[in-house]
């Protein structure tokens, strides 16, 4: 449970007694020396150590003792009370002045420095029209969920994972949306299910039970601990990957050179087609789907893949544009692949073979021909 330090300046603690601290309340479960020795009573000037807080207090908070639990909870009320008419009598007779301070002003470090980068202002650039949406930046929110065993190092972790939002390129907020000590709790639980958040433990800190623990796994909230801050920081940015957008990239497997066109007469449908014969000059073209053992996404998986032609240094298929600003499946597949009159799935560089790409018949000799596939690949943080 939560632990306490403290030295006692009058009257004793004794187990059982229901103490405060701030707005801090609990009963004493166990009451021991600095040795860690179990104590039957503390006495002025003798240090102690508490355990029974439900939460943990601030350093340099006082703590008392209550002749009931009732009075622990109403002494605790009260106080919650008083720090409410304080919040509240700041702002009695006097203008409103908001400030922003804390996470927030970390987070507008990230949006002043996007401005310096790409010269753009907070208004109007006064160059109207459709141009400004295009190098528009959507702000990514990455909720986390924060646990520690102390108020210092909550705040310490806290600033660290929001600078992984104000340092990355990217426009990305990392949203606090819970951080508290002590350990992690249902409660902490259902706050990361709803808001889609992972929960990030520093420090000595556990699980309040099993219980909590079987939530989390069916809830599919993440709990990850750590005790080396840079440590945390890696898996975070890691972790937070899952947030971002997906980009597409083109990955070549192989080129050839047309050699000879031939038209012939597509048994299905009785048009005349173009069928090219090749000569692969890199790498390997797939009919179908990339082979990973043949160099196709090495040591990844099968991807379909689909067909370009170059025309004197010129795309002149319709898929010219970047992968990023393509459909995910654009492209031109292939008809037919063979090897001499067989059917193949697969022709390596060197070999010769005949194409036809669907729907696509203005080959000329001397083309090339340009076997990919479209990957998804996470933004990089």
């Amino acid at each position: 449970g939560v632990v306490a330090d403290c030295v006692i300046r009058w009257g004793s603690v004794s187990k059982g007694d229901f103490v405060v601290s701030g707005t801090n309340g609990g009963r004493v479960k166990f009451l021991n020396d600095v040795g860690n020795k179990p104590l039957a009573k503390a006495r002025p000037s003798q240090p102690a150590r508490i355990v029974g807080f439900k939460s943990l207090p601030k350093a340099g908070d006082p703590i008392v003792c209550a002749n009931s639990e009732e009075d622990a909870k109403e002494l605790i009320r009260i106080r919650e009370s008083e720090m409410i008419n304080e919040e509240r009598a700041e702002f009695d007779g006097s203008d409103v002045e908001l400030q922003v301070t804390g996470t927030a002003a970390k987070q507008g470090m990230m949006m002043q420095k996007e401005q310096k980068k790409y010269g753009f202002g907070g208004e109007d650039d006064g160059e109207g029209g459709d141009g400004g949406d295009e190098n528009k930046k959507e702000t990514i929110y990455i909720p986390v969920v924060i646990k520690a065993d102390s108020h210092g190092t909550l705040e310490a972790v806290r600033d660290a994972l929001v600078s992984i939002g104000t340092e990355s390129e990217l426009d990305i907020v990392i949203d606090p949306v819970e951080m508290s000590t002590g350990v992690v709790t249902s409660s902490d639980v259902v706050m990361a299910r709803e808001s889609d958040a992972g929960i990030f433990v520093f420090g000595n800190v556990g699980v309040a039970d099993k219980e909590t623990k079987n939530a989390a796994a069916e809830d599919n909230v993440s709990i990850r601990s750590h005790d080396i801050i840079y440590r945390l920081l890696e898996d975070a940015k890691e972790y937070f990957g899952r947030y971002l957008p997906v980009e597409y990239a083109d990955r070549v497997h192989g080129k050839a050179t047309i050699q000879a066109v031939f038209d012939v007469t597509d048994s299905k449908t009785k048009k005349s087609v173009n069928i090219a014969g090749l000569r692969v000059t890199d790498g390997h073209l797939f009919k179908e789907k990339s082979d990973p053992g043949l160099g196709g996404n090495a040591g990844g998986k099968a991807l379909p893949c689909y067909y370009r032609v170059i025309r004197g240094g010129r795309v002149i298929t319709d898929d010219a544009e970047p992968a990023t600003k393509r459909k995910k499946n654009a492209g031109i597949v292939a008809s037919s692949l063979r090897r001499v009159k067989e059917d193949a799935d697969s022709v390596r560089n060197g070999e010769e073979c005949g194409l036809g790409l669907d729907g696509f018949h203005d080959l000329k000799e001397g083309d090339v021909v340009e076997c990919y596939s479209v990957e998804e690949r996470r933004a990089a943080i």
